[in-house]
């Protein structure tokens, strides 16, 4: 399996958990935030998509990282940390197949970020290269076609992501077969405004905030709902 091959079956391990249809798992480009007098760039998102209730919209992101034996390491969690603060996302996920470092657990319980491992339970030899409408085509029909999931799965820290105890593994549901046909775009998603905050509230990136005046018990709370003290 290459690392194509493997995002897209991580965009189906999460359309799967989720209940969204596989092209709602959107691979995308981020515009940075611009400042004055320096360059411009984009962060790109292996998998960006939304989820909400009745009062409000999440956004998620995931790095997907296929591995031969290295596992994920502190550095590469807490990079994924800064471009979830920079783009403004609520929640987001590291995937891999290999594992975690200590290090990297210990940077994703700090910092709300959920960490999975997901690997292929089938002959990954068989699906199509470089063509991902072919890959994700040949996943939905493996899907409809056995009684088991195409992955097993091992929560090694829930972070703000889905439901199951932290460090077990989790039973995965029956396949959901998105439309036959379905293609997956590249869209860019404008960056979070930068217009002026009001006088008590200074908004920064990752839609936190830091409340002036409440006196000693005041904090900062950051875009996953922690408060740092």
């Amino acid at each position: 399996m290459d690392s194509e091959q493997y995002e897209e079956l991580c965009r189906h391990f999460i359309a799967e958990q989720t209940g969204l249809r596989a092209d709602d798992v959107k691979s995308v480009s981020i515009p940075n935030p611009r400042r004055p007098g320096l360059p411009e760039y984009k962060h790109q998102i292996d998998l960006h998509w939304e989820t909400g209730d009745d009062i409000a919209l999440y956004l998620n992101i995931a790095n997907a990282k296929w591995r031969g034996s290295a596992s994920v390491e502190q550095g590469e969690v807490l990079l994924l940390q800064q471009v979830r603060q920079q783009v403004g996302a609520h929640k987001a996920f590291m995937i891999t197949n290999v594992g975690f470092t200590a290090g990297a657990v210990a940077a994703a319980k700090d910092h709300g970020i959920a960490l999975h491992r997901v690997a292929p339970n089938f002959d990954t030899s068989v699906l199509p290269r470089r063509d991902r409408v072919a890959i994700q085509g040949a996943l939905r029909d493996r899907a409809s076609q056995t009684s088991g999931s195409l992955y097993s799965l091992h929560v090694e820290n829930r972070g703000l992501g889905f439901r199951g105890a932290t460090g077990t593994s989790k039973p995965v549901a029956s396949p959901s077969v998105a439309p036959s046909g379905a293609k997956y775009e590249t869209r860019v998603v404008q960056p979070p405004s930068r217009s002026a905050p009001g006088p008590s509230v200074n908004r920064s990136i990752g839609a936190g905030e830091t409340r002036r005046g409440l006196g000693p018990g005041s904090g900062t709370r950051g875009g996953g709902g922690f408060v740092k003290k």
